[in-house]
């Protein structure tokens, strides 16, 4: 007869406490502040992150489109989120917030992904945010070596706290560069994305980090006229070639599955 109660009190613990654990993490304090639009600009370190120790999240700068696509892990935020406002790229906020009291002390890579769910939860109580996610079938590239090899120098991983740095690059129509220096193919594919406006997908099989500095320029059309402004097909056109001719990698037009995130609503947030 004792097995009757202990499973109608234990039943309900039980699924308590799953609804406890099944709770997203939440700040405790969120200061959200509009920075005027004729602010300074804010210098940004190479391998900046809004992300502290102890599950805190501190950002003098941010627009709402850096916050979505950070909560969200969002790769390729040009491209695969949409749907928002115009003042949620232009609007900048300053933003500090922290967990409550006891908040554990975590490795940094797990600090970060907690952190993330707590900002998810921030965006929706303080800008309202709702959105979801879509998978479309898109044109897209595929990063691979090619036939002859690569032509990168391999360079020595970077030390801790020493990081991957970025691939910069400036092109148009008629001229560019890249350089990298202790980059993986992972970075070129990123820093591809921006100039080519589709998904780059790196399927070269390279591990490593590379040292690279490419340059081209293009003097004229075929019709003797300058080429024209800007970055279009003339320019991409430049870009492949010439991955292909100094660093032995080519692009592959390619179709396949890309995620988005969808904007449904979001709103200005009160300050505090």
């Amino acid at each position: 007869m004792a097995a009757g109660p202990l499973k109608r009190i234990g039943l309900p613990a039980l699924y308590f406490c799953a609804i406890c654990a099944a709770q997203p993490p939440k700040f405790d304090v969120v200061s959200i502040r509009v920075v005027p639009p004729n602010t300074p600009p804010t210098m940004r370190e190479i391998g900046f992150t809004p992300v502290l120790p102890g599950g805190r999240y501190l950002d003098s700068r941010a627009s709402l489109f850096f916050m979505i696509a950070f909560a969200y892990d969002v790769k390729n935020p040009s491209l695969q989120l949409t749907g928002l406002p115009k003042w949620a790229e232009s609007q900048s906020f300053a933003v500090a917030a922290k967990p409550a009291e006891g908040f554990p002390a975590l490795p940094p890579a797990e600090n970060r992904e907690r952190v993330r769910l707590m900002v998810r939860a921030m965006l929706a109580e303080r800008f309202s945010l709702r959105l979801h996610t879509e998978t479309r079938q898109e044109a897209m590239f595929s990063l691979e070596v090619a036939k002859g090899g690569v032509k990168m120098k391999e360079s020595a991983p970077p030390v801790p706290p020493a990081r991957e740095a970025p691939v910069g690059a400036a092109m148009d129509n008629s001229s560019g560069r890249m350089i990298g220096e202790r980059s993986t193919m992972a970075g070129l594919a990123g820093a591809l994305v921006i100039f080519l406006k589709r998904p780059v997908i790196d399927r070269t099989g390279l591990t490593g980090y590379y040292d690279f500095d490419v340059k081209w320029r293009s003097p004229e059309t075929p019709d003797g006229q300058p080429p024209s402004r800007g970055f279009d097909t003339e320019g991409a056109g430049l870009l492949i070639s010439n991955l292909q001719s100094q660093l032995g990698l080519r692009l592959r037009k390619i179709r396949g599955p890309v995620e988005y995130w969808v904007v449904d609503q979001v709103k200005p947030p009160t300050e505090n």
